[in-house]
């Protein structure tokens, strides 16, 4: 009796092993990329001091390089991002995404990214915004990896009469799966 209640026990518990859903696993870490962009408004943002929200083109590219964790190069190329806004101002406001972005390897194959504002914060008239997002699924490398990051942009020009023209973007981010 006591062998049949033990083979019971045993085949249950198995039986609930092969059926026990599945653990999340965590993300891994896959590269930390990081890119300079220069670039332009489509007209100067915020001239004659307003703050005034308006409707701007903020168009930039620059070289970005991806590196492992140990901090070996695994693959550079340019960046090239696009973000149309309906309401910039030079508070920071104007750097929320959404942004087409482009990278363009160093072996000509392409990967973009979808990114997503989390928060914007100004700290002594440079904006700087964190988010969130992902590369596109079909993208040549990294395809559909998470993304997290960072933007700090500078650039004179906030708050005097002619406003600002140009800025200089550093994008910090990491890619996982």
């Amino acid at each position: 009796m006591r062998s049949a209640i033990l083979g019971t026990v045993l085949t249950v518990a198995a039986g609930l092993a092969v059926t026990a859903p599945p653990r999340a696993e965590a993300a891994v870490l896959v590269a930390s990329c990081t890119a300079t962009l220069s670039g332009s408004w489509s007209a100067p943002l915020d001239p004659g001091s307003t703050n005034a929200a308006q409707p701007e083109t903020l168009q930039q590219s620059g070289p970005v390089g991806c590196f492992d964790d140990g901090g070996a190069p695994l693959v550079g190329g340019t960046m090239t991002r696009t973000t149309v806004l309906l309401a910039a101002q030079c508070t920071g406001i104007a750097y929320s995404d959404p942004s087409t972005t482009f990278i363009t390897w160093s072996d000509g194959t392409v990967s973009t990214l979808s990114l997503g504002q989390a928060a914007v914060v100004t700290v002594l008239g440079n904006a700087s915004t964190n988010g969130s997002g992902s590369m596109a699924p079909a993208s040549a490398k990294f395809g559909g990896d998470a993304i997290d990051g960072a933007v700090m942009t500078t650039g004179p020009g906030c708050g005097t009469a002619s406003g600002q023209t140009n800025v200089t973007s550093t994008v910090v981010f990491t890619l996982a799966r």
